[in-house]
C-alpha cells in the first residue's frame, strides 16, 4: 500500500493527469483495449466543465501530482442524460483508480466523499450506470447501498450497462 491518500477537488491544471488516471484504469480493465478518442474527449469536456465536481485521491509520496483516482459528480438529468435537469439527483460518473492501487478503498474513499458533497449541496438521490460484467465496481456499488434498479442499456461496444441508485439521507 502507498503513503497517505487525501481525497480533494481537483484544480484545472489536474484534469489532464486525472484524464490520463481514467485512461490507464480502462485500458488495463479492458485488457489493453483503449478506448475511443470520442470518449476521451467527451470524458476531458466533462471534467473540465464549469459546475462539475471532479474529485481526485492523491497519494502523498507518488511521482507527479500523486493522483490515484478520479470520480465526476454532475447535475442529473432526466431521459437518461438527454433531457433537462432532475431536482436532486447527483449522477456519478467517471470512477477510475490506478491500477496498483485497485482493492485497496480508493474508490470507496472517492464514492464516499463524492456523496458528501453531494448532500452539503442538497443533493437527495445519486445514480450511475456501470458495465455489467465489471464485477469490482458492482461490488463497490452495492456496498455503499447503491441499488440496481433493473435499468439497462448497451453501450457503444454492445456492452451491457446496468443502472444504480440510492438516496442520500443524512443518516446514512
Amino acid at each position: 500500500m502507498g503513503g497517505t491518500l487525501a481525497v480533494g477537488p481537483a484544480t484545472a491544471e489536474e484534469v489532464d493527469e486525472a484524464l490520463g488516471v481514467w485512461q490507464h484504469s480502462h485500458l488495463i480493465r479492458r485488457n489493453g483495449r483503449p478506448l475511443p478518442r470520442d470518449h476521451v474527449r467527451l470524458a476531458h469536456a466533462r471534467m473540465a466543465a464549469p459546475g462539475a465536481l471532479l474529485l481526485l485521491a492523491r497519494e502523498e509520496g507518488r511521482p507527479g501530482s500523486g493522483i490515484v483516482g478520479t470520480i465526476l459528480g454532475v447535475q442529473g438529468l432526466t431521459e437518461d442524460g438527454a433531457g433537462p435537469p432532475q431536482a436532486g439527483l447527483l449522477h456519478l460518473s467517471l470512477l477510475s483508480v490506478a491500477p496498483d492501487r485497485w482493492g485497496q478503498r480508493v474508490g470507496r474513499r472517492l464514492i464516499e466523499q463524492l456523496l458528501a458533497e453531494g448532500r452539503t449541496q442538497e443533493f437527495s438521490e445519486a445514480q450511475l450506470w456501470t458495465h455489467a460484467d465489471n464485477l469490482r465496481a458492482n461490488r463497490l456499488y452495492r456496498a455503499l447501498g447503491f441499488r440496481r434498479t433493473g435499468r439497462v442499456k448497451i453501450d457503444d461496444w454492445g456492452e451491457l450497462l446496468v443502472h444504480y441508485w440510492r438516496p442520500l439521507s443524512a443518516g446514512e
